[in-house]
């Protein structure tokens, strides 16, 4: 133990003071302190002149020249083998200088250098002692339970066994032979074994070349499937197109054939109020005849039209196939295919792919503290007014601005980022008809009959159309998507996350009466928006 701490101060003493590591390659100063080469250049190397000592902050005008101190490496090096031979198994017979041991014999168990063993290798009385590599223990061949060596190998149990284990131990009537017997027999076992690791290799090798295969064979196929699918799904939007129109004009069809029916069956009973008026005031002026005979024979003459116009009136009904209810339950019809493909279920690929566009600024809408970048694909607030030219359709209060691009039929999708977070930002569709100058809810996203928009503030989103807001409880999100169906009169945002979709707000049975622009806003300088690129 005190040769442990010994060896462990002596190892502080060698340790370099700037790395903390045994001295490699020890230079001496002129302060008499030494550090490793290395540690020392590197140190001074990212300094000018005067250069210091890192122990003693001697200072030096000159950088020295660095002189290697000889005896300090030769202790470093003598260390160095102690503790590399420090595990080694010693001769037991060296008494003055320590030999690290050649064999050990089991027998004698003792370890011996290679001059001790000469009297085992050459003397026939040490033929039977059994020589091992070198090991300070010898209780790993001898039997726990007799404490004798292991001489005999039991191929019942598969272990090595002691001649006292075979003759009253736990052994007695197993099958046994010598050790070397069972070395063979284990080596052929073991060669066995490896044969058949070799074959478990080549067959998952010709399993994996198979997988590999197999992976080609699919991107390939996949390539197929791909154009098939594109083909198909182009196909099935233009059998959607065309069933679009197809129930458009059978509705219009439908609607025209009970107007003309409806028409009909107006005049009629507008012509047969009028003969009902016309009978009212005949009869209601023959009441009012005194002579007898002239009321008489004026009743007579009118007895038909009186019955005609005193019977009940029963209204017609409608045929049924043409009636109101026909209307109503083919707009529940329309509405029930419509409803059944939400745009969320379909994904953000199919929109992207169907509807997906790519807006772009309009710098003369741009109030004068917006500025663009990245192609008028994003927006932020500055401090600073920016020199844009006068035009009527700029913001002049509302720090808003319109895109270039617009909506007068069909659909389309549009994304932009908004960064999440406590931001202050509006998002959303508006006509071009839309007030730009002074502060009015006229200008204004969403305060007017003229925008529809989605607008956030430090903790709280809400959508917002001709001032009505309806707050919505979800996550803040940090890009927001637009999809509107000007035709069917739908403004959708969505919250676009790892590339899925979640609604936030539906504007539905919206009536729009002039084209839609997409358009932003920013509360102040301190937020920015980000159009994104979809195709």
């Amino acid at each position: 133990m005190a040769t442990g701490l010994a060896q462990e101060a002596l190892g502080e003493e060698l340790t370099c003071a700037i790395c903390l590591e045994i001295y490699t390659d020890p230079v001496i100063l002129d302060c008499k302190h030494s550090f490793c080469r290395p540690c020392i250049e590197e140190g001074w190397n990212d300094v000018a002149a005067p250069y210091c000592c890192p122990e003693c902050r001697a200072e030096y005008n000159d950088r020295p020249e660095l002189e290697r101190n000889f005896k300090l490496a030769n202790i470093v090096q003598k260390y160095l083998a102690l503790e590399v031979s420090q595990d080694a198994v010693l001769c037991n017979y060296c008494t003055e200088k320590l030999r690290p041991a050649m064999k050990t014999c089991l027998k004698c168990e003792a370890s011996m250098c290679p001059e001790h063993l000469r009297h085992h290798t050459e003397s026939t009385v040490f033929k039977n002692h059994l020589l091992v590599d070198p090991t300070a223990d010898v209780s790993r061949w001898k039997c726990k339970e007799h404490q004798e060596l292991l001489k005999i190998y039991c191929k019942d149990d598969k272990v090595c066994v002691c001649t006292l284990c075979t003759l009253i131990g736990k052994h007695k009537d197993h099958r046994c032979g010598s050790i070397s017997e069972g070395e063979k027999e284990l080596r052929n076992h073991l060669q066995h074994q490896l044969l058949k690791i070799q074959n478990n290799v080549e067959a998952v090798q010709l399993a994996l070349s198979d997988l590999h295969k197999e992976k080609k064979n699919a991107q390939s196929v996949k390539k197929i499937v791909q154009v098939k699918i594109k083909t198909k799904y182009e196909t099935l939007r233009k059998h959607i197109d065309k069933e679009e129109r197809r129930v458009l004009r059978y509705l219009e069809s439908k609607q025209s054939r009970l107007t003309t029916e409806i028409d009909v069956k107006i005049c009629e009973l507008e012509k047969k109020v009028k003969d009902f008026e016309k009978s009212f005031t005949d009869l209601s002026d023959l009441l009012k005849h005194n002579e007898d005979f002239v009321f008489i024979q004026g009743l007579n003459s009118m007895a038909d039209r009186m019955k005609d116009a005193s019977e009940p009136f029963k209204a017609q009904a409608p045929t049924p196939d043409m009636g109101i209810s026909i209307l109503q339950k083919l707009a529940e019809w329309v509405q029930q295919q419509y409803v059944a493909v939400p745009q969320s279920t379909l994904g953000r690929n199919f929109l992207v792919s169907m509807y997906g566009q790519s807006p772009t600024l309009d710098p003369h809408t741009a109030f004068p503290h917006l500025v663009l970048a990245d192609s008028n694909r994003s927006v932020s607030g500055s401090k600073h007014q920016q020199p844009y030219p006068d035009s009527s359709k700029r913001f002049n209060y509302w720090w808003q601005i319109m895109c270039t691009e617009r909506l007068s039929y069909g659909r389309c999708y549009w994304e932009v980022e908004v960064g999440g977070g406590r931001r202050r930002w509006d998002v959303g569709m508006c006509y071009e008809s839309l007030s730009r100058k002074g502060k009015g809810k006229e200008c204004s996203l969403g305060q007017n009959k003229e925008s529809w928009c989605l607008y956030s503030e430090p903790g709280s989103l809400a959508a917002l159309h001709d001032n009505n807001a309806t707050k919505l409880t979800v996550q803040m999100p940090t890009r927001v998507g637009v999809y509107v169906d000007f035709d069917a009169g739908i403004i959708s945002f969505y919250s676009v996350s790892d590339k899925k979709l979640t609604l936030l707000h539906n504007f539905q049975e919206q009536t729009f009466t002039q084209p839609l622009y997409p358009a932003l806003g920013v509360a102040d300088f301190t937020t920015s928006l980000a159009l994104c690129i979809l195709k």
